[in-house]
């Protein structure tokens, strides 16, 4: 069974009792896919979808909470933000250059600032104050690199972790 909602119109279940809605954003200059998920319809109420869609509609003041949420974690050389630049300044080396939409000098600051805000993925049944809601899926060049910089969000919209895939 189809769940409606006022912003997101029906969102479909799926084959395993679960719901998907997907669609896409402007961001800047910049596309975003979004989806909004649930592995269990059953667990879904009002409130997560309304913060969901609360979420997208503000997803340039999320997205500015997630980099700064990457750039607090730059005083830590073991964080995942440190290693992902480190990983990319290695891998690229002077190509890197090439691939930033700002040059200040600062290699960590200027690799942070030009990120790409690839996907936002809500997980609308995660709306426990202890649960991933939320991912941002960042990457430096997505044509030349697997590897994802992840911000997650609770559903209140503090930042719970961030982390690196691929």
């Amino acid at each position: 069974m189809a769940i409606e909602h006022d912003y997101f119109g029906v969102i479909d279940e799926t084959a395993s009792g679960g719901l998907a809605w997907n669609d896409t954003v402007e961001l800047a200059d910049q596309t975003v896919e979004v989806e909004l998920r649930a592995d269990d319809e059953q667990a879904v109420g009002e409130y997560a979808l309304d913060a969901a869609a609360a979420l997208i509609q503000a997803l340039e003041g999320f997205d500015a909470r997630a980099r700064d949420a990457l750039v607090a974690e730059l005083s830590s050389r073991q964080s995942a933000t440190s290693s992902y630049i480190d990983e990319h300044v290695d891998k690229l080396g002077e190509s890197l250059l090439d691939l930033l939409v700002y040059n200040s000098g600062d290699i960590a600051i200027d690799v942070l600032r030009s990120l790409q805000l690839l996907t936002v993925a809500i997980q609308a049944d995660q709306a426990g104050e202890d649960e991933v809601f939320a991912t941002f899926d960042y990457s430096i060049s997505p044509d030349e690199t697997d590897a994802i910089l992840t911000v997650s969000f609770d559903v209140r919209g503090d930042v719970v972790a961030v982390e690196t895939q691929g």
